[in-house]
């Protein structure tokens, strides 16, 4: 039979072993180092910068009050059958520009060709198709449906205004209906001091009125990009 002191003795050994088999070393039975390999997982992501995304009729001189709550959305190339590979996890914001120049990391893509979406505050769906994303940093130009460099005329359409913003799957359901004009209707003639403080202030200004109505009016059903 062991003495008290030898169970304690063998039951510290064993616990040591179990421990140090979990962390990935093994031992043979006399507890001397026998592999201390340790398995790393590694996670693909590919870096996108945004050099211009502009929202629809904002006031105001070009690139200087196009701010936008956003997210990115990730699919397969060519609209083959439109399957959403990534979600940005967490809401961002625009500069007054239009741009966003942190890289936004796409966590699982790996390099490849793909159609990219972008998702406004008050803005149905864009996307570009085909872009080709690489392990350093792509730059993405939703104002051309090319991706080209240069500045262009394509504007995100304004007037959806549904959910209460606060992540990515409430902002918005993607189209522009009546359950728009009435949050639209409830809030007109309010003032927004800041500008960007009411979802249906669509054109920025300082208050919520005719024009903001207007525009999400001449979207009435439109749907984003998908």
């Amino acid at each position: 039979m062991l003495s008290h002191l030898e169970v304690k003795k063998h039951w510290i050994l064993g616990t040591t072993l179990v421990l140090f088999f979990v962390f990935g070393f093994h031992f043979d039975v006399w507890g001397e180092t026998t592999d201390a390999s340790v398995d790393v997982i590694t996670t693909t992501s590919t870096p996108v910068i945004i050099q211009w995304a502009v929202p629809q009729n904002r006031v105001g001189d070009p690139g200087t009050n196009d701010d936008m709550l956003f997210y990115l959305t990730v699919r397969t190339a060519s609209n083959a059958d439109d399957v959403i590979l990534y979600t940005q996890t967490d809401l961002a914001t625009t500069t007054e520009a239009g741009t966003y120049e942190t890289p936004i990391l796409l966590q699982g893509i790996s390099p490849g060709t793909y159609d990219i979406g972008i998702k406004g505050g008050a803005q149905l769906t864009q996307i570009l198709n085909n872009v080709v994303l690489g392990e350093t940093t792509t730059t993405l130009n939703f104002t051309q449906a090319d991706n080209s460099s240069l500045k262009g005329t394509r504007v995100l359409l304004s007037g959806d205004v549904s959910g209460d913003a606060t992540s990515p799957a409430t902002l918005g359901d993607d189209v522009v209906n009546s359950v728009d004009i009435s949050l639209l209707i409830d809030a007109l003639d309010d003032t927004d001091a800041t500008g960007n403080g009411i979802r249906s202030n669509l054109n920025q200004d300082s208050a919520v009125n005719s024009v903001d109505l207007s525009i999400m009016l001449d979207n009435l059903d439109a749907e984003g990009d998908n």
